[in-house]
């Protein structure tokens, strides 16, 4: 192991969710050959104006036993040389998890988790590490599964925006050193004040227009390509959210840019990006800078 592995960094709180996102971490970091360091967050009520008295509840020793919990996970189901640590941070969820992801490669969360004074992986806290998050945010749905259980393929949302492009970028990259293929998937739709059946232009359909958009695509990331990863695009009709979480049932991730275009071509605008995070049917990566 030497400093230049890239790190991956999980929330965990102890929920069934937190639990399926720790276990799917310790995989992927065996495709790409990172470590994994797994937060757990905890701080005093904010309610109560003093720390209690000696022997008294303590949300430092709740989060310990938490990140215990998770050593025996990383123990169970780390794969063969995997290195992964644990570690408790006195902060708020969100901003502890932002802050540990600092210069890492990914941050990892699951959709939702715990209410109440353990409340780590609240949806309302994955949502702020999709806004704030220094890198890359992998947002864990559903259980943990064998590499067997899980997509065959990376889908990627693209609507010609420098986001979706970046991400597009990050998906050639992950899908290389994961071993999948990628799919593009670009939406279009005729816009409703316009008669498709007697549209106003000679010129222009949104059809054609996303053609273009996902030839433009392919080529802003040709530099990446190569025989070892296998790269397809597609033209779906319908609303980008509706399509992509359709789209997301069968793939092993779906990947986003955190926003998109607007007006007629608004695909990966901050809602869409939001909505696949909550109803995609595969993790749900998120695509910062």
């Amino acid at each position: 192991m030497t400093e230049e592995q890239p790190r991956i960094v999980v929330g965990f709180d102890g929920s069934d969710e937190s639990v399926a996102a720790l276990v799917s971490t310790l995989g992927i970091a065996r495709g790409l050959d990172a470590t994994v360091e797994v937060v757990t967050s905890w701080r005093w009520p904010i309610t109560w104006s003093t720390p209690p008295v000696a022997h008294a509840w303590s949300p430092h020793e709740d989060a310990e036993e938490i990140r215990s919990h998770a050593e025996q996970i990383v123990t169970e189901h780390a794969p063969a040389g995997v290195r992964a640590t644990a570690r408790t941070v006195e902060a708020g969820a969100a901003a502890g998890l932002v802050d540990a992801a600092a210069g890492a490669e990914l941050l990892v969360v699951g959709n939702r988790g715990r209410g109440g004074f353990r409340g780590l992986l609240l949806g309302s806290v994955s949502s702020a590490c999709l806004h704030h998050a220094p890198c890359p945010v992998l947002v864990h749905r559903g259980p943990a599964g064998t590499e067997s259980d899980r997509g065959k393929e990376i889908v990627v949302g693209v609507d010609g925006s420098h986001e979706s492009g970046q991400a597009l970028r990050y998906a050639v990259r992950l899908a290389r050193r994961l071993g999948l293929p990628v799919r593009t998937v670009t939406t279009w739709q005729w816009p409703p004040a316009l008669n498709r059946d007697a549209p106003p232009f000679d010129y222009w359909t949104p059809e054609g227009e996303a053609r273009a958009t996902a030839s433009s695509a392919l080529d802003a990331a040709e530099d990446l390509l190569d025989d070892d990863v296998a790269l397809t695009s597609q033209l779906i009709e319908g609303p980008p959210a509706a399509v992509l979480i359709e789209e997301s049932r069968n793939a092993a991730v779906l990947v986003l840019g955190s926003r998109g275009l607007g007006g007629f071509q608004g695909m990966l605008v901050g809602s869409v990006s939001q909505e696949c995070a909550q109803h995609a049917g595969c993790p749900v990566l998120v695509h910062r800078g």
